[in-house]
């Protein structure tokens, strides 16, 4: 389904990223709708290990990518380092990104370390190579600075939030085991029965 409109895509001079995006949503609401008609276990079972299928292979292609994108674009990028570079990238993965997230989530209920657990682990890496290669299909001007600006943020990505991942998760499950204990309803929370479409970044 991906792939299809993928190539419908581009041959109709659309954006192929976007497509496949919305192929792959458009599939898991079905995907729910279809499991949310037919109650039965076996429907259940079918669409789990569907869900499941989807999702290993989904980390399957992230990885292949990560593969190549160490393997052709970092090494080169390496290899003509610049500070400046190096400072706005650090910036992209701090402030530039976890301000807005925070803005964003502004109203929300979510207490501080929910917020900002949020915007260090949010959208990143293969997202980032994504609109790298957006920009070298247009060949916008000053493409190879952002070509090297974009592959040394997704390294530090890798880096900094792969060392950090288990460290920080085991602290945000400890203040959050703390606080449903002082608050059994806290917004953090996993939803009760029939509250299911609120899901919080706790799950």
């Amino acid at each position: 389904m991906a792939a299809g409109a993928y190539t419908l895509a581009v041959a109709t001079e659309g954006s192929g990223f976007i497509a496949a995006w919305v192929a792959g949503f458009a599939f898991g609401v079905a995907l729910r709708r279809s499991a949310a008609a037919n109650m039965s276990a076996e429907a259940s079972a079918t669409t789990d290990g569907t869900a499941d299928l989807a999702g290993h292979l989904a980390e399957l292609l992230a990885s292949l990518s990560f593969l190549v994108f160490g393997a052709v674009l970092l090494g080169p990028t390496l290899e003509d380092l610049d500070w400046r570079i190096i400072t706005y990238a650090v910036l992209s993965l701090t402030v530039i990104r976890m301000l807005p997230v925070a803005l964003s989530l502004a109203g929300s209920g979510l207490a501080p370390p929910a917020v900002a657990y949020t915007g260090w682990f949010g959208p990143r890496g293969l997202a980032s190579v994504v609109f790298g290669l957006l920009l070298v299909e247009e060949r916008v001007p000053g493409v190879q600075l952002l070509g090297r600006v974009i592959a040394v943020t997704v390294a530090l990505s890798i880096l900094l939030h792969g060392m950090s991942a288990v460290f920080l998760a085991k602290r945000y499950g400890a203040w959050h085991r703390k606080a449903a204990e002082r608050s059994p309803h806290v917004r953090e929370g996993v939803p009760e029965e029939g509250e299911a479409g609120h899901s919080s970044p706790a799950r």
